[in-house]
C-alpha cells in the first residue's frame, strides 16, 4: 500500500492526533489514545471539551509548576536541608549502580528504545492495532515523535505501513503506542523508523 494517500485528524472526544489511509475517513474506530468511538475525518475534528491537547499539556504544565516552585523554593532555603541530603547521598553512593539491564527485544535509535512490538486485536471487533513501548533515552524533550512500522503477510513480504504520532515526550519517559493496521493479512510488525518531526 502507498503511504501517499495518508491524511491526518484528530479524535471527536480527546483531540488525539490520527493517521490513516484516505479510503478510511468515514469510518468509526475507536480511538488509539482514548480508547472512545470516533468517526475518521481529514483535518481537525472539533474537540468536545473545548480545549485542544496543547492547551491542555500547557495548563498541567503550569499548575504542576505551580504547586512545585514554592516548596522547592522553601526547602533551598532551609540551611539544614543541604546538610541532611549530603548525608543521605554519601550514605547512598557507598555503593556503585549495576548498569540496567537492556530487554533483549529492546531496538535502540536515534536516542529512543522500542520494544514489544506485537500485533493486538480489539476483542469484539476486526480492528487490529501494532502496539509497543517508546522510551526517550535523551536528556531533552522530543516533540512530535513518529513511529512507523512495516507489515507482512505470512510469506514475509510487506504489504504495508502502520504509523502513530506522539507530541511530546518526555526526557526517561515512555510512551505505548498504537498504530492501527489496515490490511487484512497482517501476520507481523516490525519498527521501519522512529523520528522527531522539526
Amino acid at each position: 500500500m502507498s503511504t501517499d494517500n495518508f491524511v491526518k485528524g484528530e479524535c471527536r472526544a480527546c483531540g488525539g492526533h490520527l493517521e490513516f489511509p484516505a479510503e478510511a475517513a468515514g469510518e468509526t474506530i475507536e480511538c488509539p489514545h482514548c480508547g472512545k468511538p470516533t468517526k475518521l475525518a481529514a483535518g481537525a475534528a472539533p474537540n468536545q471539551a473545548g480545549i485542544s491537547r496543547r492547551k491542555r499539556l500547557a495548563i498541567a504544565v503550569a499548575l504542576f509548576l505551580a504547586a512545585v516552585v514554592p516548596t522547592l523554593l522553601l526547602v533551598l532555603n532551609k540551611p539544614h536541608a543541604a546538610a541532611s541530603s549530603a548525608l543521605v547521598t554519601k550514605a547512598v553512593s557507598t555503593n556503585t549502580p549495576a548498569a540496567p539491564a537492556v530487554p533483549a527485544d529492546e531496538i535502540r535509535t536515534n536516542d529512543f528504545a522500542v520494544s514489544a512490538i506485537r500485533l493486538e486485536k480489539t476483542p469484539g471487533s476486526s480492528l487490529v492495532y501494532v502496539t509497543g513501548k517508546i522510551r526517550n533515552l535523551g536528556d531533552r524533550r522530543r516533540f512530535g515523535v513518529r513511529v512507523e512500522l512495516n507489515l507482512f503477510d505470512k510469506n514475509a513480504r510487506p504489504i504495508g505501513l502502520a504509523k502513530d504520532y506522539q507530541p511530546l515526550l518526555e526526557p526517561g519517559a515512555e510512551w505505548h503506542f498504537k498504530a492501527m493496521v489496515m490490511e487484512s493479512k497482517v501476520v507481523s510488525a516490525r519498527l521501519n523508523s522512529i523520528h522527531e518531526e522539526q
